[in-house]
């Protein structure tokens, strides 16, 4: 049963929330883009199964600092998006932000941070690192090779956290499609092992 197991996805506009509530969900079809173009324009949710007699209703949101590319300020998007945790009673967030180099800034661990104080201590915050399709080495390796990075961030480098590409298998190289069957375990473990069980 997935009512009051609410897992709500934050992020950036682009950095691949709907990808994942897709690939979490296969019936979901969330609007996605292959840019910053803004595909999320209000909540969304969608019943997911994890795997191993567990599930849950993801919610997609609305993009975080949306700047240029949004139809709506940063900040009139953060006060939806504290009205929307109140309201949703969330039992997990999953942040994401994107792992391509050189578009980690200071904005996400900024968002992580103000994440973490909307939703208190009872709340556990996870990351999800997306974009990582070219990644050379294991995904995973992703978050050790940018410790430094993160903790200048504020992000803690102790984190429970997946490494991923969110991209559909079909837009994936043919020798790295088995990437996004990983990913999306990933995602779902990461998922299961924090949402607390009621």
């Amino acid at each position: 049963m997935s009512r009051n197991r609410n897992v709500v996805i934050i992020g950036q506009s682009g950095v691949g929330k709907s990808s994942i509530i897709n690939m979490l969900c296969p019936r979901a079809n969330a609007p996605t883009s292959n840019d910053t173009f803004v595909c999320t324009r209000k909540e969304q949710e969608y019943e997911c199964d994890l795997g191993q007699q567990q599930s849950c209703r993801v919610h997609d949101t609305i993009g975080l600092e949306e700047g240029q590319w949004g139809f709506q300020s940063d900040r009139r998007a953060q006060k939806l998006l504290k009205t929307y945790l109140r309201t949703t009673e969330p039992r997990l967030l999953v942040y994401c932000m994107p792992g391509i180099r050189g578009c980690l800034k200071k904005s996400h661990g900024r968002n992580y941070k103000k994440l973490k104080s909307a939703v208190g201590y009872n709340v556990r915050v996870v990351v999800v690192v997306t974009g990582l399709e070219n990644f050379e080495g294991p995904l995973e390796s992703w978050w050790s090779n940018n410790e430094r990075k993160l903790q200048n961030l504020g992000i803690p480098i102790n984190a429970r956290h997946a490494c991923i590409t969110a991209l559909p298998r079909a837009e994936l190289e043919r020798d790295k499609r088995f990437l996004y069957d990983r990913s999306c375990e990933d995602v779902k473990t990461l998922i299961r092992n924090n949402l607390p069980r009621i």
